[in-house]
C-alpha cells in the first residue's frame, strides 16, 4: 500500500507541475552543496601543501572574455577591464572570489599573470589560450579586440557543442528511468490485487 501511495504522489507531481518546482530547488540545494564541497577539498588540500584546483562553467569565461572585450573597446587599458571585471565577478561564486583575488596580488605585476593565476585555479586550457593571446596583443601581434573575439568564438563553439552532446544524451539518459517508471507502475498495479488477496487470506487464516 505504502509503495502504491508513493507511485500516486510521483504522477500527482508529474501532472500538476510541481515537479518543476522541486527540481528548481534541488538544483539550488546541489550547487549549494557543491560550493561547500569545493571550499572543504580547498581547506583539505591546502593543509596537505598541495594545489588547488576548482571548477569553473565555459560560460563564466566567456562572460569574463566579452567583459574584457567590451573595456578594452571603448579605450581602456587591460588592467582596468581587469579591475572592473574583477568588481563586477565578485559575487558569482567560487570564480568571482579566485578573480579578484588574482587581481589584488597580481595586477600590479602585469594583467597577463591575473589571468595565468586565474588558469592555474581552475586548471583552465580556454584561460591559458586567453593570455597567451593578450601577451602576443602586447608584443604587437595583434589587436587587444581580436584577441579577445578570437576567445570568444573559440568558447562559444565549445558551449553549442557541449549543448549538442547534451541534447543527444537526454533521450538515452531519460529512457530508463522513463521505462522504469512505466514498467514499476504497471507491475504494482497489477500486483496489488495479488497482495490484497494475501493479506487478506493471512487474515482469515489468523482469525481461524
Amino acid at each position: 500500500a505504502l509503495v502504491v501511495v508513493l507511485v500516486v504522489l510521483v504522477l500527482l507531481l508529474g501532472t500538476s507541475g510541481l515537479d518543476y518546482d522541486v527540481k528548481r530547488i534541488w538544483a539550488f540545494q546541489r550547487k549549494r552543496f557543491q560550493r561547500s564541497t569545493q571550499k572543504r577539498q580547498a581547506s583539505i588540500l591546502k593543509r596537505l601543501g598541495r594545489s588547488e584546483h576548482f571548477q569553473v562553467d565555459l560560460r563564466q569565461i566567456r562572460d569574463l572574455v566579452i567583459s574584457l572585450q567590451l573595456g578594452t573597446s571603448m579605450d581602456q587599458t587591460l588592467s582596468r577591464s581587469l579591475t572592473q571585471a574583477a568588481e563586477q565577478f565578485k559575487k558569482r561564486g567560487v570564480f568571482g572570489e579566485r578573480l579578484q583575488r588574482q587581481v589584488e596580488t597580481k595586477l600590479s605585476i602585469a594583467p597577463e599573470e591575473v589571468l595565468k593565476g586565474l588558469a592555474d585555479d581552475f586548471d583552465s586550457d580556454n584561460l591559458r589560450d586567453l593570455r597567451d593571446r593578450l601577451e602576443t596583443a602586447r608584443n604587437g601581434g595583434m589587436p587587444y579586440d581580436k584577441a579577445l573575439s578570437l576567445t570568444v568564438q573559440q568558447l562559444e563553439e565549445q558551449i553549442r557543442g557541449d549543448l549538442r552532446r547534451e541534447i543527444q544524451q537526454t533521450p538515452i539518459r531519460l529512457t530508463f528511468p522513463m521505462i522504469g517508471g512505466v514498467f514499476l507502475a504497471a507491475l504494482i498495479l497489477a500486483m496489488f490485487p495479488l497482495v490484497m488477496y494475501l493479506v487478506q487470506s493471512s487474515g482469515v487464516s489468523g482469525g481461524f
